[in-house]
């Protein structure tokens, strides 16, 4: 099976330098240096005047770092995505580009799978990190794979909404503008409309079900969020929070996870992203 042109082409010029190592020794360096002090402030448990080690602080830093990383894919996918094909079109390669024989969708397909191909090694590299919870019991193999998957499937919508803009807009920074200003309406804005609906038309008379939740955020990364990390996460906590806030009536089950939905829409308004792209970045007649 041949290799996406583009993919072979854009890894080439960026993995093969000193830059990608060096970038995935400094990240984990970091990760690394962040658990330590987290476990070095958190690691006492006072018990009937003994101090002892509380393996809650494992499963604490767990969530810390998914959460960490989960903030950098929403920063840092803009800035690789933006300039994927605008880029192209400031430096006056995008015609020699599209007058090649391969379809738009695929060209689209590679400049993602490039653009978010850092974030995914830095986050790969950072698996057996995250592994160390395992000594400690609370944290399982099933939620590492499902972390992982709800981080790629994220990225994948991230990176398709960078390279839509980017098609759209001649200018670089205009895309990743507009990138990050529609990232914030999907974090912030959405929890904005919805406490504005209950506070003008609820009145917060109860707390908000299922339903009410997935019909404002469907679309929010941290709705989804919330119930990949519900087994590890604790009440008196923000990720305690984050698990209310994704399953409404303080946590009741639901017969679907948050997940669930927002990674449904992730596929589709990812889907509709590449294909538009693709759509507008029109071959050379």
């Amino acid at each position: 099976m041949r290799i996406n042109p583009v993919i072979e082409k854009e890894l080439k010029t960026t993995m093969r330098g000193w830059r990608a190592p060096l970038l995935i020794l400094f990240y984990l360096g970091f990760l690394l240096l962040v658990m330590y002090l987290y476990f070095l402030a958190n690691d006492q448990l006072s018990v009937y005047g003994y101090q002892s080690f509380n393996p809650r602080v494992a499963i604490n830093a767990f969530n810390t770092l998914a959460l960490f990383q989960l903030f950098l894919l929403l920063f840092v996918t803009p800035i690789l995505t933006g300039g994927a094909i605008s880029g192209e079109r400031e430096r006056q390669t995008l015609d020699l580009l599209l007058c090649t024989s391969y379809p738009t969708y695929k060209i689209i397909l590679g400049k993602i799978f490039v653009s978010i191909a850092h974030i995914l090694l830095l986050i790969t590299a950072s698996l057996p990190i995250m592994g160390i919870v395992f000594m400690f019991g609370g944290v399982g193999i099933p939620n590492l794979i499902l972390l992982f998957f709800y981080y790629v499937i994220t990225a994948l919508m991230l990176g398709s909404l960078g390279i839509f803009y980017s098609t759209i807009f001649k200018k670089t920074i205009v895309a990743i503008v507009m990138t990050y200003l529609t990232i914030g309406f999907l974090t912030i804005g959405t929890y904005i409309i919805m406490g504005l609906y209950f506070l003008f038309f609820e009145r917060f008379s109860s707390s908000p079900d299922f339903a009410q939740l997935a019909g404002f955020l469907f679309a929010n990364p941290f709705f989804g969020f919330g119930t990949v990390i519900e087994n590890t996460a604790t009440n008196n906590s923000i990720f305690g929070a984050l698990v209310i806030l994704a399953k409404g009536d303080f946590g009741a089950d639901t017969v679907i996870k948050s997940w669930v939905i927002n990674l449904g829409f992730d596929i589709l308004f990812s889907a509709l992203l590449i294909s538009i792209s693709a759509w507008k970045l029109k071959p050379v007649k």
